[in-house]
């Protein structure tokens, strides 16, 4: 919905809020509040009993399968250690010594458990691999897909015989939607492969709230189908930073039923706007690696010759710089933003820092602003506020 601001307005910026200036007209887009479930464990258990085109857990497994569970990185908040519960407890028969629990990093790197959330028991009970996606010795060659991607996963996916992945159900700029096969390829796939998968985000139809007909996404569930394992998912469904649901099953089917669950909470229409500000809470404001996926929903909704303000404190700093500048902005970012535009950027780092990156530095909200009415010239522009970006799929009136 979009309406002008009357109440204060808090935009998620990073480890504390960031107040949109009182008295500077805007308009706010958010998603419809969502109907959050009342109790996780049991939407979980519930989605795992009636899995979308698949048996259920208790009947795909049995005390010698070899079980691979995977959990998303830090760099994504999701109730990780309930769902890791949930499947636990759909596969009680399996014993602990024949299910490995693995981390889907992606190209990120491995990073610490213990910010995972997950119970220590958990870590001591199973076999970890936290995925390292350039341990050429942890990969295996699984084959290519019909696009020519080559497919090569850790060594735990091709040691099991089922793949139960774990995840979330929400808005992605080039995937269309996160959750589903994601989590295992990219999530356990070789860097190389990883990036090969991504060039595809620079095809239009690989585009932000789009699952079906969408390059990338077809992509990588083709890649997981290749592998020739039985695979199993089970993801939370999110609107607006609400879990409102549970989806479990196949990795095609119950994604579509997640997505579906998701659209009507998630999409949005507004009118374009002079100037687009976009923020989100952490993680997603904590590097601008991450904080680049801001981007889209604004400039789906920016004029021509408007400005971006991304409200991002980066604690976590840019990230790797080539990667941000070329493989996101350039390769799958900048096609949504209008021929010409001006991005600012307002953060915690400092300006010769931003300086490197694709956007240009702003000291303040209020600085980025007063920039924002010179370079459109008008007095009052037209602003548009977005304080969870990431969690929208917006289009135009």
């Amino acid at each position: 919905m979009s309406a002008p601001a009357s109440a204060p307005v808090l935009l998620g910026y990073g480890t504390r809020p960031l107040p949109f200036p009182a008295g500077v007209p805007a308009r706010v887009l958010a998603a419809p509040p969502a109907p959050a479930v009342a109790d996780l464990p049991a939407a979980l258990d519930a989605a795992l009993a009636h899995p979308e085109g698949a048996r259920p857990l208790p009947e795909v497994a049995g005390p010698r399968t070899r079980v691979l569970v995977i959990v998303s990185d830090a760099s994504r908040d999701e109730p990780r250690a309930e769902l890791f519960a949930a499947v636990r407890r759909a596969l009680a028969v399996v014993p602990d010594d024949h299910l490995t629990l693995a981390v889907a990093n992606g190209t990120h790197g491995p990073g610490p458990l213990e910010a995972l959330g997950l119970p220590d028991d958990v870590l001591r009970r199973h076999r970890v691999v936290n995925h390292d996606a350039r341990d050429e010795a942890s990969m295996v060659e699984m084959g290519r897909t019909s696009r020519g991607t080559r497919l090569r996963v850790n060594r735990c996916v091709a040691e099991s015989d089922l793949v139960v992945t774990t995840g979330r159900v929400k808005p992605h700029y080039f995937a269309g939607w996160g959750g589903g096969a994601k989590g295992i390829f990219p999530g356990l796939g070789h860097d190389d492969d990883i990036r090969q998968n991504h060039k595809l985000k620079a095809d239009p139809a690989s585009s932000l709230g789009r699952a079906d007909g969408n390059p990338c996404r077809e992509d990588l569930e083709e890649a997981v189908r290749r592998l020739g394992r039985d695979t199993y998912m089970l993801n939370v469904v999110e609107a607006g930073g609400v879990v409102m649901g549970a989806v479990a099953g196949d990795v095609l089917y119950a994604h579509r039923a997640g997505v579906r669950m998701a659209r009507p909470w998630c999409e949005v229409a507004a009118e374009p706007a002079d100037v687009v500000v976009v923020s989100a809470p952490l993680p997603v404001s904590g590097s601008l690696y991450q904080a680049s996926k801001l981007v889209p929903p604004a400039g789906m909704l920016l004029r021509e010759g408007g400005v971006v303000v991304v409200c991002a404190e980066c604690p976590g700093g840019v990230g790797p710089l080539r990667t941000v500048n070329e493989g996101i902005f350039q390769l799958g970012v900048r096609r949504f933003l209008p021929e010409r535009y001006t991005l600012l950027l307002v953060s915690g780092m400092p300006e010769a820092t931003v300086r490197e990156t694709y956007a240009a530095f702003a000291p303040s909200l209020e600085a980025a602003l007063a920039s924002a009415r010179e370079i459109v010239g008008k007095p009052e522009p037209d602003v548009l506020v977005l304080p969870d970006a990431g969690d929208l799929v917006p289009r135009r009136r």
